[in-house]
């Protein structure tokens, strides 16, 4: 299914997680991003036009109101989403699951994003973790958040290191306004210098799970630090726990949660499975649905079929905002085709595929069927994603346009070593997507911030 993660050559790695061509024709400009967290800038936007940073930086006091919850803001630099949200937790004495967010963002930028909790639990001064996170609450608020509250999410992106020029990057957006941007799932979905999600999302969904946490623990890849690669080497070698917790660096905090499980539950796989966040957990099923997508999109996208419209497709309609509408898709068929085209053009509706789970439909077009063969390769059925071991991390599947529906991009600032771009997308598309375009790098390690392995972020 997998090839060895340990062999991994970076240029393999976009293969790895499904992403294959272009669908653009330009020279890229190069570069790389993430040098430091200040190059890579992003914040949310809700429906109701609440900006997050900009309620940051101008922040006065907390506003009372009705409600159960408190709407705050978060500030964060260098750490991701979902393991700040897991220490604010620990620090407000609550279960993670009462930490509630509209999306995940990564680790190496400064992102600005809204967060709800339990009214009581924050004081009116907010909470600060170091350097890492502050948060200040808003206003009080009816119910938890969720992906529903988003409308879009904004960029400042620093390329550094380029040796292209501000024509191929205006030539590259026309191009993707004409052809559309492809909707794969970015390479932070995955892990850049790790993909292992995927790995053990399968694992899991075989039930096999103690094969699943010696993967997580141990299974290295070329591509991460020294320190973490000759700490997964020892432990596979010897297996002795206790002394894995004396020399696993404390960057790798999910499998030192793993060993210390480990040691006082020995033998128990599925419980130390249980000792990750369930959002990780779902997000390592969820990646095995990301990777038949990208595997499935990256065939379309080499057929030329982007942006056209087969009988049999799933289409459907948009909102202002370019997201998604929920409900059953459209079904393309003869006597819908032409009234379907004109909506599409219109940007009423968008193709779109399954992300697959236990519940999805598959379409009846050729781009069904490279979705088929994309399960067949990977040795997957949509049954699998139903987990027996650990339920709570089965996936019902969903549907995801296959070019973002609504994006923009701007020059803010170019010179002859960088250039600074402000992007905005709909949730759950991926700025990274965008950049691969317009930089074409030789590696996604372009995208951590290193023109190779050699180099140190």
């Amino acid at each position: 299914m997998f090839g060895r993660l340990s062999r991994l050559k970076p240029e393999e790695v976009e293969s790895f997680i499904g992403i294959c061509g272009y669908a653009t024709k330009v020279s890229g400009i190069g570069g790389v991003i993430k040098s430091r967290p200040e190059d890579f800038l992003t914040w949310e936007v809700l429906v109701d036009g609440l900006d997050a940073r900009r309620i940051y930086e101008s922040y006065t006091s907390r506003l009372e109101g009705l409600g159960d919850y408190v709407l705050a803001v978060m500030r964060k630099r260098g750490i991701d989403t979902i393991r700040a949200s897991t220490a604010i937790a620990r620090e407000l004495h609550l279960k993670p699951s009462m930490v509630s967010i509209c999306g995940i963002k990564d680790k190496m930028s400064i992102s600005w994003q809204f967060i709800a909790l339990p009214k009581n639990s924050i004081s009116g001064e907010g909470l600060r973790l170091g350097d890492l996170i502050h948060v200040l609450p808003i206003k009080d608020f009816p119910r938890p958040l969720s992906s529903k509250f988003l409308s879009k999410n904004v960029f400042e992106i620093t390329i550094r290191k380029i040796h292209g020029n501000v024509a191929d990057v205006k030539l590259c957006l026309e191009e993707l306004k004409s052809r559309g941007l492809p909707n794969f799932y970015g390479h932070q979905r995955f892990g850049v210098t790790r993909p292992i999600t995927p790995i053990i999302g399968k694992l899991m969904m075989l039930g096999k799970l103690e094969e699943a946490v010696k993967v997580f623990l141990m299974d290295f890849s070329p591509l991460e630090s020294e320190d973490n690669k000759k700490a997964r080497e020892q432990l596979s070698r010897d297996f002795d726990l206790k002394s894995a917790l004396e020399y696993f660096p404390r960057s790798l905090r999910y499998e030192r949660e793993v060993l210390k499980y480990l040691i006082a539950h020995e033998g128990d796989y599925v419980g130390a499975m249980r000792a990750l966040p369930l959002r990780l957990r779902r997000l390592m099923v969820e990646s095995v649905s990301a990777l038949i997508f990208n595997k499935a999109l990256s065939k379309i996208l080499s057929s030329g079929k982007l942006n056209e419209l087969e009988i049999g497709d799933f289409v459907v309609k948009v909102d202002v905002f370019g997201r998604p509408e929920p409900g059953r898709p459209i079904i393309v068929k003869d006597g819908n085709l032409g009234q379907v085209e004109r909506l599409k053009n219109l940007g009423k509706l968008v193709i779109a595929l399954p992300v697959p789970g236990y519940l999805s439909d598959i379409p009846k077009s050729s781009k069904g069927e490279a979705l088929l063969d994309a399960m067949e390769e990977l040795e997957v059925s949509l049954d699998m994603f139903r987990l027996r071991a650990l339920p709570e991390a089965s996936t019902r599947g969903s549907l995801r346009p296959i070019i973002v529906p609504k994006w923009s991009c701007e020059i803010v600032h170019s010179d002859e070593e960088s250039l600074t771009l402000r992007v905005t997308l709909p949730p759950g598309c991926y700025a990274t997507i965008l950049l691969r375009e317009i930089m074409k790098p030789g590696t996604p390690l372009a995208f951590v911030g290193k023109m190779n392995n050699n180099d140190r972020v």
